[in-house]
């Protein structure tokens, strides 16, 4: 590194807790990949994000040697690279050593882990890559990252005495008139009286994909509160649900 004219900051090791079997039987299993981490020359004022890595780490200053999974069946559900990355490494590597709105790039893209997560940490990115299998892979995976999810309740009708339609169609006889559905519902919501409102926000992990806190609260900005104030930092969570619910009684 030092002859190509970059500085080394840093070798990272990423630990495999769970590698591929060496097929070969020849050699121990590949359990480690190394990162560089470097400078583009000595007088480069490089980033590091210290605070976030030591919160990241539960208070305690990040080391060199990363445990992380490799990457999980929902990261492969649209196809697989041969040496894909987890979304988690570069994730990491991101939040370390850039800035919201900062510019990666990534000249061997493969899958388009660095861009899923380029995209998920708010920076802006650049891939090249020449396969045009991976390059569709990679729209792929973005186009799901960019789906929001927005669930709203907001009116559940229903009767406790429903208007009689018999299911036995073998009467040859006229069936007794019923009033129309539609009409029976306009009369019963003209006399509908609310009884029960609320609005609630669901945190979404940023890792393991599942709720991860939940609060009834009037804004997001309120919900933002009660969730810091639980121990949660903002970058907990990968995005949020507000479900609004409504309960009339007839």
């Amino acid at each position: 590194m030092q002859q190509l004219g970059f500085k080394l900051l840093n070798d990272i090791s990423w630990v495999k807790p769970n590698p591929p079997p060496n097929l070969s039987c020849r050699y121990f299993t590949h359990a480690t990949e190394t990162l560089i981490w470097a400078a583009r020359d000595k007088k480069s004022r490089h980033t590091f994000n210290y605070k976030l890595m030591k919160e990241t780490n539960r208070g305690k200053q990040m080391k060199s040697v990363w445990e992380i999974k490799p990457p999980e069946p929902w990261e492969k559900r649209f196809g697989k690279h041969p040496t894909q990355k987890p979304v988690a490494l570069l994730e990491r590597i991101l939040l370390a050593s850039s800035n919201q709105g900062d510019l990666v790039l990534d000249p061997f893209s493969g899958s388009g882990t660095t861009v899923v997560a380029a995209l998920r940490t708010r920076r802006t990115a650049v891939a090249l890559e020449l396969s045009y299998e991976y390059l569709t892979l990679t729209v792929q995976r973005l186009s799901s990252e960019l789906v929001r999810v927005a669930l709203s309740l907001t009116t559940i009708q229903f009767s406790l005495d429903p208007v009689s339609d018999p299911v036995d169609r073998s009467c040859r006889g006229r069936l007794p008139r019923r009033a129309p559905l539609r009409s029976h519902l306009d009369h019963v919501s003209a006399k509908l009286q609310l009884v029960q409102q609320e609005c609630r926000f669901h945190f979404i992990g940023r890792h393991n994909r599942a709720v991860i806190f939940s609060v009834l609260a009037p804004t997001l900005d309120d919900a933002l509160q009660q969730f810091r104030s639980h121990g949660h930092s903002d970058s907990d969570a990968l995005f949020i649900i507000k479900t609004e619910t409504q309960i009339f009684l007839a």
